[in-house]
């Protein structure tokens, strides 16, 4: 009798988190009444306001005023409010060459931001120990301006990584790190819950949660840089394979012993559309533009500059559609966004990607909208802060998270 009682009891409690965090998440979206909220789930309005009281006492939702009567009349309904600075987000982008960290809110919204150099050691926790004392100075130069409380971090980094481990599996640009566990190590030093995750998923969360692609089923992001990272959505939930290392289109071959590749292969698609590709190409063309960085030549390539514009549209601009046909012929999205500072080119980049794309992709995928990004600054970030966010709104991480009262301030 107790076991069945104890069932019961699991059951009731497992229900509740459930409920909690579906009208949590409902407030967040903007269904913004406790009456909207019991249409919309089919709850009972007194389980329902025992829930909203709860995340009201725990400062997670705010009563904003009231709404306007229905048509029958009757009290105005009390308005409801996320509240986006319930919490403090730690967000890191970290690579080879330098790591970004900055606090956030629960909106991404950046608060503190520092931006250095990595020194890359054999023992990959002198450099996160380095990572950590910056976090630290952070935290410290906003602790008088009444920082609210630190509730984890997310690290976007490039490389096969193991989420529910926390481990950096394997990275080309750090090759003496190979199953390192980052996420144990910081969670030590921080004593906040840290998450780790690949930098292109990171940025993919960044689209889902706040660029207005919460109702897209199936997406792809492909994010452009000095590699070619990709993240799926499909059904809502960003696909990884069995070991973590699905989607890694970078590394297919477009042409046999074409140009050599960062991962030791020749022809890869990153080895003939990253941004690292264009400015070899450019330099071939005429070796005045190495000493120019991306944006100065994007800036060149509106003023009319012949050379930018021919390897920009017709070589890179190229490339890239080749490999997005691909992609669209593999997953027939509903929608394709492109991120990096090279969308920085505008529409004739977008146009040319998209005219070769849906020229060489099959019929039924054409119909997909590729567009660019609309955030192009600080992405990896706030796709670090998204991926804690994303998982504050989850049933297995929710309580992980939030912890009223038992906050870490470092």
């Amino acid at each position: 009798m107790k076991l069945n009682t104890l069932k019961k009891s699991l059951r009731i409690n497992d229900l509740k988190e459930s409920n909690r965090i579906k009208i949590l998440e409902l407030i967040r979206q903007g269904i913004c009444s406790r009456v909207e909220i019991s249409k919309v789930l089919g709850m009972s309005k007194p389980a329902v306001s025992s829930i909203v009281e709860e995340l009201i006492s725990e400062g997670l939702v705010l009563e904003k005023g009231h709404g306007p009567s229905t048509i029958s009349g009757g009290k105005k309904p009390i308005l409801l409010n996320f509240n986006f600075k319930a919490g403090t987000i730690i967000a890191v982008y970290f690579n080879e060459r330098w790591y970004e960290i900055a606090l956030t809110d629960l909106a991404t919204n950046i608060i503190s931001y520092a931006k250095k150099s990595t020194a890359i050691y054999k023992d990959y926790k002198r450099t996160l120990d380095d990572l950590i004392h910056d976090i630290q100075d952070l935290i410290n130069q906003r602790h008088n301006n009444n920082l609210p409380p630190i509730l984890a971090c997310g690290i976007a980094i490039k490389g096969l990584v193991n989420p529910q481990q926390g481990t950096l599996k394997y990275s080309a640009a750090l090759p003496d790190w190979s199953d390192v566990d980052i996420g144990k190590y910081l969670t030590n030093r921080l004593q906040v819950p840290v998450f780790i995750e690949n930098d292109a998923r990171a940025i993919t969360y960044g689209e889902t949660l706040i660029g207005n692609n919460t109702n897209c089923h199936s997406l792809i992001c492909v994010t452009m840089s000095h590699g070619i990272g990709t993240g799926v959505v499909i059904q809502d939930e960003i696909y990884r394979g069995s070991q973590n290392g699905a989607v890694t289109f970078a590394h297919t071959t477009l042409v046999d012993n074409g140009p050599l590749c960062s991962c030791g292969n020749y022809g890869c698609w990153e080895a003939l559309a990253s941004v690292s590709a264009f400015l070899k190409e450019l330099c071939k063309k005429n070796s005045k533009y190495q000493e120019n960085n991306l944006i100065e030549i994007i800036q060149q390539f509106h003023d009319g500059d012949p050379f930018v514009s021919d390897v920009l549209l017709n070589y890179t601009g190229y490339w890239l559609g080749v490999g997005i046909a691909n992609i669209l012929n593999v997953f027939n999205p509903e929608k394709l966004i492109i991120q990096g500072d090279i969308t920085l080119a505008g529409e004739r980049l977008k146009n040319k990607i998209e005219e070769v794309a849906k020229k060489r992709a099959l019929p039924v995928t054409r119909n997909v909208n590729i567009s660019f990004s609309k955030f192009t600054e600080k992405v990896e970030i706030k796709g670090s802060s998204a991926m804690v966010i994303k998982h504050l709104f989850s049933k297995e991480y929710h309580q992980k998270i939030w912890k009223p009262g038992t906050f870490a301030q470092l």
